[in-house]
């Protein structure tokens, strides 16, 4: 997979990959900055390639007809609201006069609350982890809390509580005055098709309400929690006003896109220049697709 990874992201496919599908847009999915320097580089790629990057406010206006975009056009998102985010990517996308969209759930502003895929993660031997963190997302939703409830108390009864680090009101504004966008990401990251039709309006809602009020304006912008969408959500985002929601599919933006089923693209902060090269070139994605195609399956939405 190496070799094939630095075949698709040498500069020869690569840059025939990125002429091909130059009419298309690369929306990005990050979640947090595990190494600042790789994302840096990938941040200069970007600018010397001569992506210029779009909010979801400005992609929803292109999508609808109202507005016009830059031939590379890049819109960058990060789910989940790291701390990591405000405090690492923010100043190197200021640095540079970019912008980006945080998907950040309601639930856990302002609080050290962990999310529920990290008490997972301090709970289970690390040869139990993948098997069990799909079960539980393949699940019953109520179930899911059950079982992090119980480790959560164990881990408690162990030692001192998990902490996590989550944004504060402060990075919400921080991230706001530096030209970037506030989405909505659920209120605390079900998966939502494993909910009841109930609660996935109960997710979108309380998330919209919290996020709305703190902004000073209705968020219209929204990704699915894992990737999974899920009809009862999307009816209750359409009732709310939403003019924009991104799954996590692997795939660059028509131009005539569905805004309710906007792909993006996924990508690690942390990943070099070969596979940066190959991912937002679209070499990859076209790869990708044509394997799922072939194994007769659809593509994994398996993110956290």
């Amino acid at each position: 997979m190496n070799a094939v990874v630095s075949l698709l992201g040498s500069s020869a496919v690569s840059s025939a990959a990125a002429w091909l599908t130059r009419g298309r847009v690369r929306a990005v999915a990050y979640h947090d900055v595990q190494q600042p320097a790789a994302f840096a580089a990938q941040l200069d790629h970007f600018r010397a390639r001569g992506y210029r990057t779009i909010t979801g406010g400005q992609l929803a206006d292109a999508l609808a007809g109202v507005a016009s975009l830059p031939e590379r056009a890049l819109w960058l998102t990060f789910d989940d609201g790291d701390a990591s985010v405000a405090q690492v990517a923010l100043p190197l996308l200021r640095e540079r006069g970019m912008v980006a969209t945080a998907f950040l759930c309601g639930a856990w502003i302002g609080t050290d609350e962990p999310p529920w895929w990290q008490v997972l993660e301090a709970a289970v031997a690390p040869s139990e982890l993948v098997a069990t963190r799909i079960a539980l997302k393949r699940g019953p939703d109520q179930e899911r809390r059950r079982r992090i409830e119980q480790m959560q108390q164990a881990l408690a009864a162990a030692g001192p509580p998990s902490v996590g680090q989550q944004w504060s009101e402060g990075d919400v504004h921080e991230w706001l005055a530096a030209g970037n966008e506030v989405g909505n990401h659920s209120w605390d990251h079900p998966c939502l098709d494993r909910c009841d039709d109930e609660e996935q309006r109960r997710q979108v809602r309380l998330a919209h309400e919290r996020l709305s009020r703190l902004i000073g304006a209705p968020v219209d912008t929204f990704a699915w929690p894992n990737g999974d969408a899920s009809p009862a959500a999307l009816a209750e985002l359409q009732a709310l006003g939403y003019r924009l929601v991104a799954g996590c599919d692997h795939r660059l933006v028509a131009r005539r896109s569905d805004p309710m089923a906007v792909s993006r693209l996924r990508l690690d902060t942390s990943v070099g220049p070969n596979r940066t090269r190959a991912i937002i070139s679209g070499a990859h994605s076209s790869l990708y697709q044509l394997q799922h195609l072939v194994r007769g399956g659809r593509p994994s939405s398996a993110v956290t």
